[in-house]
């Protein structure tokens, strides 16, 4: 008989799929910076108007790894984890995709 909660079922699965979108659209920006038109990127400069404004989407990633890391440590058994790293990922994604759609247009 599995004692397994419907809250543990339900983090467990929107965990792996939030982890799944997020390498997913991170591959898919890795893969085009060594496509051909990786040389239309030599021209984009991102400017951040300070050192903060760079701070915050670097320490949303390194969260992101730490909960990444200790989620599949414990096997997604911790729902606190999975609920933990299903936010993370989702900012991130949010975070992510906001950035690509900065970038596009100038290409």
């Amino acid at each position: 008989m599995n004692n397994s909660s419907k809250n543990h079922t339900t983090s467990k699965i929107i965990a792996k799929t939030i982890q799944r979108i997020v390498f997913i659209v991170m591959i898919l920006g890795v893969a085009f910076s060594f496509s051909k038109d990786a040389k239309l990127l030599d021209n984009i400069s991102v400017y951040f108007p300070h050192k903060w404004a760079i701070f915050a989407p670097i320490t949303l990633f390194l969260i992101f790894l730490t909960l990444m890391f200790l989620m599949m440590k414990e096997k997604y058994m911790r729902i606190d984890y999975n609920w933990l790293f299903s936010l993370a990922g989702g900012f991130l994604l949010i975070y992510i995709i906001l950035l690509y759609a900065r970038i596009y247009p100038v290409l």
